[in-house]
């Protein structure tokens, strides 16, 4: 089969911008001499849209860098700041590719091991951002107004967020990002390559984060649709796809074999099938799951306007008020690339409102869209222009005015996102450290926890205490205490610190709470927005164990 594949409506996709060249004239000595250069030459021969994409990458990346969380977080970013360099297992689903990316990370020389696990975050929110870019690119926006999209994209709040924390989320938007880019390539040239790299991609992605088998089905249904004849005649190609998506996901062996490495009181429930599989399928989350009703659909419905308003809030209302408009043109122009984005974005949000309803993060895919989406807005905007006032088109570039809208986003976001001055976590584990005695051992709650863990187990703070959740075989502590807590407390001094008082009512018929100092807590976010008193524990005398 030769030539460009028509798509599932019988049309051909737009296709991908194509750059002009004009060779320098002979007036300008200058031009002449750089295009001479072996500087110009190698410039010349990276395509417009990749360099649009390496630059977007490099702006990016300089904010983030100069905006990132300098030491310790709390909760879910504190455990993946020390968890990957130490090669463990994280909280469901598992994360694999990340702990191991996130190990390589913490190899580099500069920083701690919290600001390297910061690092990571950045280069993949960045490299998401560049992906926007050759998105709109192959969707025929020109560089520069796809640029202007994913610095747009860079420097909303959500992502911004991402990038100068701690997480996976980063990650999964940019592979993610790099799946759907893999399918317009793919369908645009039709190379073996592109599909068996898209395949690994996929594959890749789901060993990153679970959540991206909300977007993955739907690319892999619109490439088999689209292609369908193609690849009925060529089966074996299929095959070699689907293996590679395999090896991508193959990467949850490391959660068994790691497990292999003991010790066996916190790691040997991972080398049974119910172990693992619960611990990737997210098992104890499941009861606020809710996919499968008609009152799932309602509500996603429902959050849209709450999602569309938290979009203008953390950009800006051009911003979405042109991806909007991005949608409609490229239904028209190109209904394969506007449904598959389409169905993306909603499912994105379908998840979002149907799980918990806060994690802000399940929405990062659909913000790409709309990105892309705004991009494809830009180029029909400014090629209109350039046709009503052809004579100014060739006076000035339009289409330059299209960097005023990251400029502006990122001005008003910069305050707010900036986590450089952010030294909270920092300063928590001193503050509850220095309320215990010698020897004593803490029992505390997950976002406590991690912070308090890095600073005692990675830093070297207080190395006399102790650190205990109520899961004995909690998988952050370093110094798991054994026995049960009132045989610990007749021999040591043990504490209780919680965000709820409700968390210590299965201590209340075993101890008698006495009151300490009342401490800022963090509870399921990054920041100290709560507060909890420090108690101590006493036994009582023939009460049962908790």
């Amino acid at each position: 089969m030769t030539g460009i594949d028509r798509g599932v409506d019988g049309r051909r996709p737009i296709r991908p911008w194509q750059p002009h060249f004009e060779e320098p004239d002979g007036h300008d000595a200058l031009s002449t001499a750089f295009s001479a250069s072996g500087a110009a030459r190698a410039v010349r021969r990276i395509p417009p849209a990749n360099l649009a994409a390496i630059g977007v990458f490099g702006v990016a990346f300089v904010i983030y860098l100069r905006t990132l969380l300098p030491g310790p977080s709390f909760g879910d970013w504190a455990e993946m700041q020390f968890i990957p360099a130490q090669l463990g297992i994280p909280h469901p689903t598992g994360y694999p590719l990340y702990v191991l990316l996130g190990k390589l990370f913490s190899l580099l020389p500069i920083g701690t091991w919290a600001y390297r696990a910061d690092l990571l975050s950045a280069v993949a929110a960045a490299g998401a951002a560049a992906s926007a870019v050759l998105i709109a690119t192959r969707l025929g926006v020109r560089p520069l107004l796809a640029a202007a999209a994913g610095l747009s994209l860079a420097v909303t709040g959500t992502l911004w967020l991402e990038a100068a924390f701690s997480e996976m989320n980063g990650l999964h938007l940019f592979l993610v990002a790099a799946v759907i880019h893999r399918a317009l390539v793919w369908r645009a040239e039709r190379r073996d390559s592109d599909l068996l790299l898209g395949g690994l991609l996929a594959g890749l992605a789901v060993a990153n984060h679970l959540l991206a088998l909300t977007v993955v089905p739907i690319v892999i249904l619109f490439v088999l649709v689209d292609a369908r004849s193609r690849l009925f005649q060529r089966p074996l190609l299929l095959v070699q796809t689907a293996l590679l998506g395999l090896i991508g996901v193959s990467l949850y062996l490391f959660i068994p074999l790691r497990a292999l490495a003991g010790p066996p009181s916190i790691y040997a429930s991972f080398l049974t099938w119910d172990g693992f599989s619960s611990l990737v399928t997210g098992a104890q989350f499941r009861g606020q799951m809710h996919f499968s009703s008609e009152e799932s659909l309602i509500a996603a419905w429902k959050a849209v306007p709450d999602v569309l308003g938290q979009f203008v809030a953390r950009s800006n209302v051009v911003f979405v008020a042109g991806g909007l408009t991005g949608g409609s043109i490229l239904l028209i122009r190109d209904r394969w690339a506007a449904l598959m984005l389409g169905l993306v974005a909603a499912s994105c949000i379908f998840f979002f409102a149907n799980y918990v309803g806060d994690l802000d993060h399940y929405l990062l895919v659909a913000w790409l869209v709309v990105a892309v989406l705004l991009a494809v807005a830009a180029e029909a905007f400014f090629a209109w222009l350039d046709r009503r006032f052809p004579s100014l088109a060739e006076f000035a570039r339009l289409d330059v005015l299209a960097l005023a809208l990251p400029l502006v986003i990122a001005t008003g976001n910069w305050t707010s996102h900036d986590e450089s001055d952010n030294h909270v976590g920092e300063e928590f584990a001193p503050l509850v450290f220095s309320e215990l005695p010698p020897n004593a051992v803490l029992l505390t709650y997950w976002d406590a926890l991690t912070n308090l863990t890095y600073a005692h187990c990675v830093e070297g703070q207080r190395p006399d205490l102790s650190l205990r959740a109520y899961d004995v075989a909690a998988r952050v502590v370093c110094d798991p205490v054994t026995g049960s807590l009132q045989e610990v407390a007749r021999q040591r001094p043990v504490f209780a610190l919680f965000a709820f008082e409700s968390e210590l009512n299965p201590l209340r018929e075993s101890f008698e709470l006495v009151e300490g100092p009342r401490l800022p807590l963090p509870y399921g976010d990054r920041d100290l927005d709560h507060e909890g008193v420090l108690y101590q524990l006493l036994p009582i005398e023939g009460a049962a164990a908790p």
